[in-house]
């Protein structure tokens, strides 16, 4: 894992509430480590208990959506938004992260085709221990605006 060029608000397309991870830890050419520490105040946090352990799957997609930001922050260009088509095989072994707990979430490419299509291998840690596990399938659409009239339209043509 090399050097960290940027911090994780840098890679990332979500701004607000909705950039749900705290930290870039590590970056290569097949995968990514991010860190988010809960605390009560965090989204999707009861204020007592924690985060609901299926969040780890938005924490999931967006260390995936991080490591091709580095990419494109690199090359000069803005974090293009990528939307989660589904998961694979999510599991977790507990049901709520608990607030004050560090997890690292990373992603691992397992594939990418021409069309931005990309499979990751995910896992998200706590103190060395396995929390969660899944695999993320998400898509980058080069113009995600065009996308989304293109499917609006869809209805019309029937």
């Amino acid at each position: 894992m090399g050097n960290i060029e940027f911090t994780i608000d840098q890679v990332l397309p979500h701004t607000g509430h909705m950039l749900l991870l705290d930290e870039l830890l590590a970056h290569s050419d097949t995968s990514i480590v991010t860190a988010v520490t809960i605390h009560a105040d965090t989204v999707m946090c009861d204020g007592v208990h924690g985060v609901p352990a299926w969040v780890g799957m938005e924490y999931m997609a967006q260390a995936a959506c991080a490591y091709s930001g580095v990419y494109e922050v690199r090359a000069g260009e803005k974090p293009k938004i990528g939307l989660l088509l589904g998961t694979r095989s999510f599991t977790s072994t507990v049901s709520v992260f608990p607030v004050g707990s560090r997890l690292t979430v990373s992603a691992e490419l397992v594939m990418r085709d021409d069309d931005d299509l990309a499979v990751f291998k995910c896992r998200i840690m706590c103190n060395g221990e396995e929390w969660a596990v899944g695999d993320i399938k998400a898509i980058r659409p080069v113009d995600i605006h065009a996308l989304i009239q293109e499917q609006l339209d869809e209805p019309e043509k029937q």
